[in-house]
């Protein structure tokens, strides 16, 4: 399945929907420092999800991993995942999990409330 950017889609006027299609309450536009978590990509249907992992809880359990598997896909050690492409996000996560047959089926952003910085959420198969 082809990934859709649903940032150019809108949904209930909002643009921004949870995992399930449903808009968010507090979307990115209106709460820059509190919005809840949105579907940037789709690449597949929540049935085939079986695992998540929060992108700042992937540099906390191991940093130098994450530093390492960052650098090898995008030549450098960045935490923001916005300006990255599912693929790449992919290929990340496949080495971060040492998972060659790792699948991304969904991505989504939020936003840390304690400090207002963006995390990502990785919905995939292993």
């Amino acid at each position: 399945m082809e990934s859709i950017d649903i940032r150019d889609m809108m949904y209930g006027g909002s643009g921004y929907v949870d995992l399930y299609g449903n808009p968010v309450s507090r979307n990115r536009l209106e709460y820059r420092y509190s919005y809840e978590p949105y579907v940037t990509h789709r690449m597949g249907n929540n049935d085939q999800i079986t695992y998540s992992a929060y992108s700042d809880r992937l540099m906390q359990w191991d940093m130098t991993k994450f530093n390492k598997c960052c650098r090898e896909v995008w030549n450098n050690e960045g935490q923001y995942f916005d300006n990255r492409t599912p693929m790449s996000i992919e290929r990340f996560l496949q080495l971060y999990y040492d998972a060659p047959k790792l699948k991304l089926i969904v991505i989504m952003e939020g936003c840390n409330v304690s400090n207002g910085y963006p995390y990502w959420i990785f919905h995939f198969n292993k």
